[in-house]
């Protein structure tokens, strides 16, 4: 990747932040992004100056660029006010959950550099649903937001209980302007590996469904783990409740094709892996939802993608737009910037929107095959 931004970053700073403690560095990368304010005219340039292609419409929402900030990095919806000056064009704030927890036992929060990838077994900490609420209400954010709802990381909350928890909290934040609320059904670094059965899921959407006056579209947030079957069944339970799509994907309990040392990867032991090991998973996701969707619904994009050429592989195999977190941990707070920056240029090469490019792959691939 060839951008200045992104060199100073992983020349200079990022060798002084790896001495750290992980989950410390995430905590300081929170006290210094408002720092970023002071670039506020340069990062104003640097985002109006991105191609026009790269607009993206998600859930009815028109969205200047397609590069939306993963739930997990800004949970309490603490940092809204400044995710513009990093090139973002949209953010999906939490987990959040219906009570506050402290999540698991430090330390949580596991670097791989050979892998550029990360392992947390973070616990879905975090101030609770109606404080997050209370701060999304008085923020002024400076792009458009979504909120991820997960289950309260507890073991008495199971079976009626984790669905009353789904419920409230969306309770607590159905009246927020969000453009869209996404239901985290496969997050990997709880008491439960997942939530996997279909009728739980679906009893959580009937019930929030019920109470979502405002319309407020509703996804559905998917394992890159996922088989088959949970897939097809999910799909006809999403069509079924009419959701807007799906978040493709998690991270992940796999551990396999890494370079990290087997016996260091066994020491770290429970959690979700994030980063370019999951990529081609979340990638055969993607390819999968967007054969199993209906037309009106949507795929946005997680997992792996570091890159232009990267985002662009995810949106012609269906997403209309892309997700990233640990990115920013190997490659800097500007990395929004250069995705963007190189999708544009794809984009202008091949003539194409990037609505023209959503599911293009899926297209080719099909006319190919009824010529041969």
């Amino acid at each position: 990747m060839n951008d200045s931004r992104q060199g100073f970053y992983e020349r200079y700073l990022r060798p002084l932040l790896f001495r750290m403690d992980p989950e410390e560095v995430h905590l300081l990368a929170h006290q210094m992004l408002p720092a970023l304010s002071i670039l506020k005219t340069q990062t104003e340039f640097w985002y109006n100056d991105q191609s026009t292609r790269l607009s993206t419409n998600i859930a009815g929402r028109v969205l200047r660029n397609p590069v939306g900030l993963a739930a997990g990095f800004d949970k309490n919806g603490t940092l809204t006010e400044y995710l513009k000056l990093m090139g973002f064009g949209f953010a999906e704030i939490g987990s959040v959950t219906a009570v506050s927890t402290k999540g698991n036992p430090k330390p949580r929060v596991f670097r791989l550099p050979e892998d550029d990838a990360v392992i947390n077994y973070m616990g879905l900490n975090g101030d609770g649903a109606q404080r997050v609420a209370e701060r999304l209400s008085a923020a002024h954010a400076s792009v458009p937001l979504a909120l991820n709802i997960a289950k309260t990381n507890l073991p008495s909350v199971v079976g009626d209980r984790a669905i009353e928890d789904f419920v409230a909290s969306f309770r607590a934040v159905k009246d927020l302007p969000m453009i869209y609320a996404s239901i985290n059904v496969s997050c990997p670094n709880t008491h439960e590996t997942k939530l996997a059965e279909v009728n739980t899921i679906d009893s959580v959407l009937s019930e929030i469904i019920k109470i979502n006056h405002k319309n407020i579209p509703l996804f559905v947030k998917l394992s890159p783990d996922s088989d088959d079957v949970l897939l097809n069944n999910v799909a006809e339970m999403a069509s079924r409740h009419g959701l807007a799509g799906f978040v493709c994907g998690n991270t992940s309990t796999s551990r396999a094709g890494l370079k990290t040392p087997s016996d260091v990867v066994s020491k770290i032991g429970p959690g979700g892996l994030s980063g370019p090991p999951i990529r081609e998973n979340a990638l055969r996701l993607c390819r999968q939802m967007h054969r199993m969707k209906t037309a009106d619904q949507q795929i946005i994009a997680c997992g792996g993608i570091t890159g232009g050429a990267e985002a662009f592989e995810f949106i012609a195999a269906g997403a209309s737009a892309i997700e990233i977190y640990t990115g920013l941990v190997y490659h800097g707070p500007f990395l929004p910037f250069t995705i963007n920056r190189e999708l544009g240029a794809i984009l202008d090469d091949k003539r194409l929107s990037l609505e023209d490019a959503v599911g293009s792959a899926a297209t080719a691939s099909s006319s190919a095959a009824r010529i041969s």
